[in-house]
């Protein structure tokens, strides 16, 4: 055996050992590939998380679009705008929609204006301008905050129509998946008159119309190039650049839209100088508030009845007639005076209505914005002798004549002792001049003569709703008007005889609409009952002309117009009524103080014939002089009949020889 170390080299079995290697090798490889596409599995699936988290982020709840009729109702704040008959605006609560504007019915500037400067590119992107995005970053990058943005129309009506104002990235995000929806849903042409009509320009005005009609008081087609310019600057900032905060700002941003339609190509530089030099007046906004409120309550509670409460927007179509509905509001006013505003003013309402029953003017009180409370509707009050046409009309049906005498003199009904307003008497009259002079006595008499069951019976079949029901005791007093009524049934009840004899409705709305244009309600055709024989409403005419002609309500008169009525003072002079008609209109007034306190002798032939005269004396203008059947008066005069009866009854005591005497002192006296 050799003493020397053995050859590394001998014996080694080289193929096995590279083997062998190349396996280690391979195992490290392969753990090693397994460690990479660990973590690009792991990566993918992070990736695949963000992304489903971003889209649930994005997705989550987002609305869907509905068609375009929809639109125009989605999201709108409620928003109600009152017109009279004519279509004319006469008021709007709450955000102001005004009409849907078309784009046929437009100037081309106008849509042009907004384009300019909102979206140049409108009709060629898909809801998003790409290249608008670039723009607006590589510009903010420069100047080193946002200078400039980006969003389309189409994205601006996305967020006006679904979304909040807030700036956020999920917003913006959502904003622009919206906008591709909608586009995919709307024509151009139909987001374009959508977005016009719900942008917002400030003053609470949505819509070039309302625009239009708040600042300028026009319609949308009557804008000019430069007011035109003026709106579509407004977008941006609103609230500050309305021209009725800041014209210096409106009219800057003015200059910069029609420089923008200039580099548009839709106007030339010739028509943006002058523009920029034509000189835009700014309407203030008178507050209708004050005169109409009453009657626009009114309206909305009717409107609301028939179309429903969770209609957002609506257009009522009033019956008010603005000319009269002033003229109401500015003689109570007048007429009051400092009574209306002191410690314990003095109110008074009006209520005037046409053939028809169309509400023409309703004032509820002296200042809608000191006391919403109606007093046409809601006060119940002693209408005093303006009953007595019930009590009246009760005695014909039973077949008394307005020439029958009976005597004013001192009566007991019951334990009651009315008496009259001058604690006098008269003696023998006839029941017309019984009613002219409005003598208490008299009426109390043939109320009972006649029952107050019968006269509360006719009452409640003119319309007035707060009689006692059959069964119920009814007091004599109820002759004078003891029972409280509304001046809303009392002017109902009235315009009967106006009507021959049959009953109306009354009404504040014709009509009820959307802002998109969609009519929602119009009244139906009415056929009053009739409720009154013609010949009785003709001699209740005739009593009533006799009211107005030498009565108690002289104060009414028209002139030459025949007028009929009936004056009311209620116990302690706590009610001042009037209550009138002619062939065209009735109309109630009442005045009085809200505690029942005493007015100071305050009669009906006195402020309230006043402020009916001066209302009536609007309402007539231009109306054709038509006579009220029945107005004449006898040939004879109330004192000569009473002296004729009186020898009548002279005769009839002294029999042949006191015919004799009866004529012989008859001629004498005549």
């Amino acid at each position: 055996m050799s003493d020397l170390p053995p050859d590394p080299r001998r014996g080694i079995d080289w193929a096995k050992l590279r083997a062998a290697a190349q396996t280690h090798a391979a195992a490290i490889g392969d753990r090693s590939n397994f460690t990479w596409r660990r973590i690009a599995s792991f990566a993918a699936g992070g990736v695949l998380l963000f992304v489903l988290a971003l889209w649930i982020w994005i997705y989550w709840g987002l609305p869907r679009v509905p068609d375009a009729e929809a639109l125009w109702a989605l999201n709108r704040q409620p928003s109600i705008m009152f017109v009279d008959t004519e279509g004319e605006i006469i008021g709007v609560r709450g955000p102001y929609y005004a009409r849907r504007a078309t784009l046929a019915e437009l100037p081309e500037y106008v849509p042009q204006a907004f384009l300019a400067i909102e979206d140049r590119r409108f009709y060629q992107h898909e809801g998003v301008d790409r290249m608008a995005i670039f723009r607006a970053i590589l510009a903010n990058l420069r100047a080193g905050e946002t200078v400039q943005g980006a969003s389309t129309i189409t994205q601006q009506l996305s967020r006006n129509l679904f979304l909040t104002p807030n700036q956020t990235i999920n917003r913006k995000l959502r904003e622009m998946v919206l906008a591709s929806r909608i586009e995919r849903r709307l024509t151009k042409d139909e987001i374009l008159e959508l977005y016009l009509n719900r942008v917002y320009l400030g003053d609470q005005a949505y819509g070039v119309d309302a625009a239009a009609r708040r600042f300028f008081g026009k319609t949308s087609s009557e804008l000019t190039l430069a007011e035109a310019a003026m709106l579509a600057g407004l977008p941006k900032a609103p609230s500050r650049s309305a021209p009725t905060e800041s014209m210096e700002r409106a009219t800057a941003r003015q200059h910069v839209v029609l420089d923008a339609m200039v580099e548009a190509g839709f106007i030339t530089a010739e028509q943006a100088a002058e523009a920029k030099e034509e000189r835009i007046r700014v309407i203030e906004r008178p507050s209708t508030e004050r005169a109409m409120g009453y009657a626009f309550d009114l309206a909305v509670e009717q409107a609301r009845a028939a179309v429903g409460r969770d209609t957002p927007d609506l257009v009522i179509q009033m019956t008010i007639d603005r000319d009269v509905q002033e003229a109401a509001a500015n003689s109570i006013r007048r007429r009051l005076g400092n009574r209306a505003f002191g410690r314990r003013p003095l109110q008074a309402s009006m209520m005037a209505v046409n053939r028809q029953g169309a509400i023409v003017a309703l004032v509820g009180g002296t200042d809608y914005n000191t006391s919403k409370f109606n007093r046409v509707t809601q006060a119940e009050r002693q209408p005093g002798s303006t009953f007595k046409t019930f009590v009246y009309t009760a005695a014909l049906e039973a077949g008394l004549d307005t020439e029958d005498v009976r005597y004013d003199e001192p009566v007991v009904i019951d334990g009651w002792r009315p008496r009259n307003y001058d604690d006098g008497y008269r003696g023998a009259v006839t029941l017309r001049t019984a009613f002219a002079l409005s003598i208490n006595t008299v009426a109390a008499s043939v109320a009972n003569e006649v029952s107050p069951r019968r006269v509360a019976d006719v009452a409640t079949r003119l319309g007035i709703t707060d009689m006692p029901a059959r069964g119920q005791f009814v007091p004599p007093s109820i002759a004078l008007g003891s029972i409280e009524t509304t001046l809303w049934d009392m002017t109902s009840a009235f315009a009967v005889f106006m009507n021959d004899g049959r009953r109306i409705d009354a009404h504040i709305i014709q009509s009820v609409s959307n802002s998109a244009g969609q009519l929602l309600y119009t009244r139906p055709p009415y056929e009053g009952a009739r409720v009154l024989d013609e010949q009785v409403v003709q001699h209740m005419t005739s009593m009533m002309g006799a009211v107005v002609l030498r009565g108690t309500g002289t104060g009414a008169s028209l002139g030459g117009r025949d007028v009929a009525g009936k004056t009311g003072t209620s116990s302690d002079w706590r009610d001042a009524w009037f209550v009138g008609y002619t062939a065209d209109y009735t109309a109630g007034v009442w005045v009085g103080h809200d505690d029942f306190t005493s007015m100071g002798r305050t009669t009906g032939g006195t402020l309230p014939a006043q402020i009916w005269n001066d209302t009536m004396r609007v309402a007539h203008q231009g109306v054709e002089d038509h006579p009220l059947p029945g107005i004449e008066q006898p040939a004879y005069s109330p004192a000569e009949i009473e002296t004729a009866s009186f020898f009548d009854d002279l005769a009839n005591a002294f029999g042949d020889s006191g015919n004799d005497l009866g004529d012989a002192l008859e001629e004498i006296f005549n």
